[in-house]
């Protein structure tokens, strides 16, 4: 049933409170501590697709956890100083909190009584008294804070100004008395606050930039950390390995530049670098910055603009601290003019690419001469504050919600009082009108992370999701190797980004949904090394810069290359192919990606015909997403699409419920709280002891090459971290060996579908293991899927045989296949004839070869491909450091 089904609307759950929308309760800090995640899980069920992913947006046991971090949070901000008064505020909370605590019991079995229900109409006959227990959700938190505002719950006698507010808020008026002429008092810093979770920071507003066992780091000033007294929290300051220049310093940090400076700021580079290189480097001017500056883009290639050459955009330091983010940029753009081979000079000449090292010049000169680590723009605002995040002023779904984004001009999220309303942003939005992105990426630092839209509603996938992991990768193999000495990580994670926290009006949503730009935001470095933290101040070193950008130039070259087809295009560097076909859910709902271009002429059968919705989230220029309702764990489904046919069949299903034997269970248990489909999932908590997940051996027929193998699940982890996580392994002998499937990290609190393909399975013995590194995992509705050989763009004529990179700088090379399907051979040989390496073809490739396990060196090798009577070679150069 279509979400915009009357039978399942979501009724108003506020209107009729008495207390959420007084200018008392708006102007209290426990308004959002209370109502946030409410509001949040409302917001999330409007944007999401299917009664139960409403369902889930409302799902009790999380909104439990919330309602009980808001009291302890409320107690502590009270009564931060007597444990005694602390305790019997708790205690009177939480008896005002019963009727809300009571409200959630009745959500969870509504709920259950709903996804129970074996046809629409009996749904809809169940719906009503899932809405009636939300509602009453929302009246009994409302009840919570009507007595929090009347002083009731409070420890003894009259209602009273608790000393640390009345403290509090005099430090805060100190802080806002401070002159703003005394820049080293005002300048921010970062600061670790302990035993305070992250999305509890980010829910009150604070600028929450990374993540540790048991800790968060935030930027923060004077205002910040009065802030963090009033809610009965304190953070010690984080000394990082300073690539900054103290306010007012005569000289700037090499190899880094201001904006201003005459000699070698950005602007005297910019123009140096287009002089010297007339024919192959443009400079177009946005427009003017708030303080007059210009806005700068650099065109790499033929001048002039042509419909036959896609357009690539790559825009950096949206936020003003972001130093190495416009450091990659330059490095980009040197690259791209000084290289000459084969591959960067048809770039140059087939794309027109555009590269913006600096969307926001004024905050970004204030960084060198009054903040460190000032992030906004630098244009006045209400009440005295200073500047707007760009990164939530876009168009698209800006001012969704005030989780994404801050109503509050103080805020380091500050969207601003509309939609573009900076001149900057008018700026990159009109230069984007002229210029439609088919890819675009924008730059920042830091966290070790490649993500793409949506951002803003948590679960939410974008269909467009075949060609972002085409080019990203995933975590199970990621376009980013970190070898950054220190480096809390060794990949970067490619995922949506609402793993890291939700946003709304940001560059990657706003060009996906305008445009239908496969659009990345890349945030740089894990922002810690050798000698430990650094953050936003990535060390004014250029051997690490150099790495920094090493790192990342495969992914830059690659999105590059895939503007001519992001539906089509092979990776080199992933070894990925968008599949034509991608079926990414059997249960509870069919979901299947196929090409936009055909979607409206596909047809379902699980053994009858299904009525399909299209799915367009996240701008759905190259794929759509095809949803369905086949009942209860369908068994086949067909798919009839342009003249051909693909057959999927089930071979097990697993969700904890009764009828799922022969799954093993170490440390998992049956969770009875969160489910996707039928009443249970399987769930691990914060546990280092070993544990698996392992399901049957599924004995693959001599006939079936592909299995894929699907899940819903939702974490409590860290986007900030490689680790806690969550990874699937494979084995196809039964369970004697295993190889890595997929992996997934960050912060997921909605229920989302994952899949992974596995091909040359015919005959095997299969096994799907799941095992958990320190992450809280709920995993449901699992189902492995056979069908034929993985789609691939049709191949009328041999290509090159191509490898990801040549000169090799990497531990491993990929090759692409040149004949399609055809079976075939590869060998590599050195110069004097000795076989190094040989690997079979029998999928169409690619095909890898690990350089590293070899223990090659640096030297020129020779790979020769057979198939048939064909034969192709090419000469390796293999350059790796250190070797």
């Amino acid at each position: 049933m279509p979400e915009s089904a009357p039978r399942f609307a979501l009724p108003e759950f506020t209107r009729s409170l008495r207390t959420f929308a007084s200018p008392e309760a708006l102007a209290s800090d426990d308004h959002a501590r209370l109502f946030g995640p409410l509001l949040a899980a409302r917001t999330s069920a409007e944007r999401v697709q299917g009664v139960d992913a409403r369902l889930a947006a409302f799902d009790a046991t999380r909104l439990r956890g919330e309602l009980q971090r808001a009291l302890e949070e409320i107690a502590r901000a009270r009564e931060p100083r007597s444990d005694p008064d602390r305790r019997a505020l708790a205690a009177s909370l939480d008896d005002a909190a019963a009727v809300a605590r009571s409200a959630l019991d009745a959500v969870a079995a509504a709920a259950a009584a709903v996804r129970a229900a074996t046809s629409d109409a009996a749904r809809a006959a169940a719906w009503p008294a899932w809405t009636s227990a939300v509602g009453a959700l929302f009246e009994g938190t409302d009840r919570i804070l009507r007595a929090l505002l009347d002083g009731r719950p409070r420890s003894g006698g009259a209602p009273r100004a608790p000393v640390a507010n009345v403290v509090a808020l005099a430090v805060l008026a100190l802080a806002l008395a401070a002159p703003l002429a005394a820049p080293l008092a005002a300048q921010r810093v970062t600061l670790r606050v302990s035993a305070v979770r992250p999305e509890s920071l980010l829910a009150r507003g604070f600028d929450v930039v990374g993540a540790e066992r048991g800790s968060a780091l935030i930027v923060a000033d004077a205002r910040d950390r009065a802030r963090l007294a009033q809610f009965g929290w304190s953070g010690s300051e984080v000394r990082s390995l300073r690539a900054a220049v103290l306010p007012g310093a005569a000289t700037i940090p090499k190899p880094y530049r201001d904006y201003d400076d005459s000699t070698r700021g950005i602007r005297v580079w910019i123009d140096s670098i287009a002089r010297a290189n007339p024919t192959k480097v443009s400079v177009d001017t946005l427009g003017l910055s708030y303080e007059k500056r210009p806005m700068l883009a650099v065109k790499i290639g033929p001048k002039g603009d042509s419909p036959a050459r896609p357009n690539v955009m790559f825009v950096s330091t949206y936020h003003a601290r972001e130093w190495a983010a416009t450091e990659m940029a330059e490095r980009l753009i040197t690259y791209l003019v000084t290289t000459s081979d084969a591959r960067v000079d048809s770039l140059l000449q087939t794309r027109d690419i555009w590269i913006v090292p600096v969307a926001n010049p004024d905050g970004y000169e204030y960084t060198f001469t009054g903040d460190r680590l000032w992030r906004k723009t630098r244009s006045p605002q209400a009440g005295g504050a200073v500047g707007v995040d760009m990164n939530r002023n876009h168009h698209g779904d800006w001012g969704l919600d005030s989780i994404g984004s801050s109503t509050d001009p103080n805020s380091e999220i500050y969207r601003g009082p509309s939609a573009a309303s900076e001149i900057e942003t008018r700026n990159i939005e009109a230069f984007h009108a002229a210029h439609p992105p088919v890819v675009a990426m924008t730059y920042h630092t830091y966290a070790g992370l490649i993500m793409w839209a949506p951002g803003d509603i948590y679960g939410a996938v974008p269909a467009d999701l075949p060609a972002y992991q085409t080019v990203a990768g995933t975590n199970a193999h990621s376009a980013v190797i970190d070898h950054l000495p220190g480096s809390t990580r060794t990949f970067y994670s490619p995922s949506e980004s609402w793993t890291l926290y939700t946003t709304n009006g940001d560059y990657s949503d706003y060009t996906a949904l305008t445009f239908g730009a496969i659009s990345f935001t890349e945030e740089l470095s894990s922002g810690y090394g050798i000698q430990g933290y650094y953050g936003f101040e990535f060390p004014a070193d250029t051997a690490q810069l150099r790495q920094l950008f090493d790192d990342n130039l495969p992914f830059a070259l690659d999105l590059i290359e895939s503007a001519r087809d992001p539906s089509t295009y092979f990776s080199p560097t992933t070894g990925h192919r968008p599949s034509a076909v991608q079926l990414e859910s059997m249960s509870p709902e069919v979901r299947v990606t196929v090409p936009a271009a055909l979607a409206t002429s596909a047809t379902l059968t699980a053994g009858s015909p299904l009525s399909f919705h299209l799915d367009s989230t996240g701008g759905a220029k190259w794929f759509r997403r095809l949803v369905a309702s086949a009942g209860p764990r369908p068994t086949q489904l067909r798919l009839t699409l342009g003249g051909a046919s693909q057959n999927f069949s089930v071979l097990g299903y697993g969700g904890a419920e009764a009828t799922d034997t022969g799954w093993t269970l170490t440390g998992f248990k049956r969770d009875t709280t969160s489910s996707w489909a039928g009443k249970f999932s399987w769930h691990i908590g914060l546990s280092a002891a070993a544990n698996e997940l392992r399901s049957p051996v599924y004995a693959i027929p001599a006939g079936i090459d592909t299995v894929t193998v699907m899940f819903w699940t939702h974490y409590d982890g860290s986007g900030f971290d490689e680790i806690p996580d969550g990874r699937v392994r494979i084995s196809t002998d039964g369970g004697q060996t295993y190889n890595p499937l997929a992996r997934v990290q960050g912060f997921a609190p909605a229920w989302y579908p994952v899949r992974a393909t596995v091909g040359g399975v015919a005959g095997k013995k299969l096994v799907v293991s799941f095992a958990s590194d320190l992450l809280s995992w709920w995993v449901d509705e699992v189902a492995v899927v056979a069908h034929g050989a993985v789609q691939v763009a049709p191949t009328s004529a041999a290509r090159a045989l191509q490898p990801s990179e040549n000169p090799v700088k990497r531990s491993v090379v990929w090759f692409q296949w040149p004949w399609g399907t055809d079976v075939g051979d590869l060998h590599a040989y050195d110069m004097t004839g000795r076989l190094l390496w040989k690997a079979t073809v029998t999928d169409g490739g690619p095909v890898k070869w690990d350089l590293a396990a070899a223990g090659l060196p640096n030297g020129v090798y020779v790979v020769i491909a057979r198939s048939g009577g064909k034969t192709q070679r090419l000469k390796l150069f293999v350059t790796r450091d250190g070797r």
